[in-house]
């Protein structure tokens, strides 16, 4: 069987296309929503963060304006080489992204399955899983559900 099919990230300040909401355009049973558990999620979206330096700039941006916990305390590192650890950073503004903070990640998880159960899309968990394993479970289930069709090709 040959499937055509798109990843549409469900983000949580963004609307979902409304082609994907519009049950008269697309069957609910071929639409399933991946999910991960949270920290998974957040170990992911942090290694992507650090890939892109993005920590590394949000970091130095803080330390420079003088919000590093340790700068604050007078206990700065200056002419040390080793960098403060990440998580001694207390940051006065939010952060550039909340990507992988874990209460927005909670909240973007949470949409994603409200918006599942709203539409009655299939939900699967990809925790741990590899990528064959998901695809071997949607076409399992895409022949379970549309054997009859399959059949009559």
């Amino acid at each position: 069987m040959g499937l055509k099919v798109a990843n549409i990230p469900l983000v949580l300040e963004v609307a979902p296309p409304k082609e994907l909401l519009d049950q008269n355009l697309l069957d609910s049973k071929r639409i399933f929503c991946l999910t991960i558990a949270p920290g998974e999620l957040k170990r992911i979206r942090t290694t992507r963060l650090e890939r892109s330096q993005v920590l590394q700039l949000e970091e130095e941006r803080n330390f420079e304006s003088g919000t590093a916990a340790g700068f604050a305390k007078g206990k700065s590192n200056i002419g040390s080489r080793k960098p403060m650890p990440r998580n001694s950073y207390v940051h006065e503004r939010e952060s550039v992204s909340d990507y992988n903070d874990r209460r927005y990640l909670l909240k973007d998880l949470r949409n994603a399955k409200d918006l599942s159960k709203k539409y009655n899309w299939t939900q699967i968990d990809v925790t741990g899983r590899a990528v064959e394993e998901t695809a071997s479970l949607v076409s399992e289930l895409m022949n379970e559900r549309f054997e009859n069709e399959i059949l009559n090709i």
